[in-house]
């Protein structure tokens, strides 16, 4: 019986020793220290597994930036348009005489939607991009290396780019002017296909197919007849000028209207005090031209012209009227 229980606790204690075995010869690392002694070393613990990447989600077309009066349409009314608002197709947006939105689809492409401008965003995909320019101007700044293309269509014209930057514009009357700053831009209308690079420009009247690219002139024709008269008694005041055919013209940052001639005329209000007027004319070729007017005083609180009499003076005419 005693050596039956000797035995079992030999077997038992055997088996305990096992997992302690495998430890020592399998699991602990030794290492040699600088005396030749040995170092108890625990092997590292793997790494978790990286997260399984998800699929990549398309960066949004969104408002980068608004200033002066900016609305935006989802299909009913208008609204006052906030930065961070996500864009979709069939939006609109239009800008006031003094209004200015910046839409940007991150590392893809921006544009920059000009005073008194609107337009409609047609088609957004990862590929392909359209928009239709009802009036106004804009600007296309086309990233990456012409993976997407973008259009834009205004009037009976439309300019694509797949890694450009160009701008467009039409006017009321219909004629469109398209300019390429960077890369390539083709322009299409009437039958016509026209192929931009980057400094040159074209044009087309309503109806008519775009011209063949050409360079404009470096300098902007910008003329303003200022008032004679530098101290005025009345704050209303006509601004008569000329510019080009197809330029935007600016007084004191508000958009005015030029006709087919480049001529405009405006009646502005001016302050009480001092006043400078600032005119800015610009166009799709990227030229731009300011002035400045001089100083123009404006006093409506000064005394009106009075005759003084006094009672001796009428004393004096009846005295002398006797006497005659």
């Amino acid at each position: 019986m005693r050596e039956r229980l000797l035995f079992i606790v030999t077997v038992a204690i055997i088996v305990a020793m096992v997992p302690l075995a495998y430890w020592f010869f399998f699991e602990r690392e030794l290492s040699v220290d600088e005396q030749g002694g040995y170092t108890e070393q625990t092997a590292p613990k793997p790494e978790p597994a990286p997260p399984l990447a998800g699929p990549e989600i398309p960066a949004a077309l969104a408002v980068a930036d608004v200033k002066g009066e900016v609305e935006i349409s989802h299909g009913g009314g208008w609204a006052r348009a906030e930065v961070g608002q996500v864009v979709d197709e069939k939006d609109r947006i239009r800008t006031g005489l003094d209004g200015l939105a910046v839409l940007s689809k991150p590392g893809v492409f921006s544009i920059e939607l000009d005073s008194s401008s609107e337009f409609e965003v047609r088609v957004l995909t990862e590929t392909a991009n359209k928009f239709l320019l009802s009036k106004g101007m804009l600007q296309a700044d086309v990233l990456g290396e012409g993976k997407t293309k973008l259009e834009v269509e205004a009037g009976h014209v439309s300019a694509r780019t797949k890694s450009g930057t160009f701008r467009i514009s039409v006017d009321r009357r219909g004629q469109v002017f398209v300019g390429s700053r960077r890369g390539k831009v083709e322009v299409r209308g009437a039958g016509k296909v026209v192929k931009l690079e980057a400094g040159f420009s074209t044009t087309a009247e309503k109806g008519r197919p775009p011209s063949d690219p050409f360079r404009v002139p470096r300098n902007l024709l910008l003329k303003v007849s200022w008032p004679s008269q530098r101290v005025m008694s009345r704050k209303r005041l006509a601004l008569a000028g000329r510019t080009e055919p197809g330029a935007r013209l600016k007084i004191n940052g508000k958009l005015v209207e030029v006709d087919g001639r480049g001529r405009f005329r405006k009646v502005i209000v001016l302050r009480e005090g001092s006043n400078y007027v600032r005119v800015e004319a610009y166009d799709a070729a990227w030229r731009r031209k300011v002035l400045k007017s001089p100083r123009i005083v404006i006093d409506t609180k000064a005394d009106p012209f009075q005759i003084q009499t006094s009672p001796e003076m009428w004393e004096k005419r009846r005295a002398k009227d006797k006497g005659g």
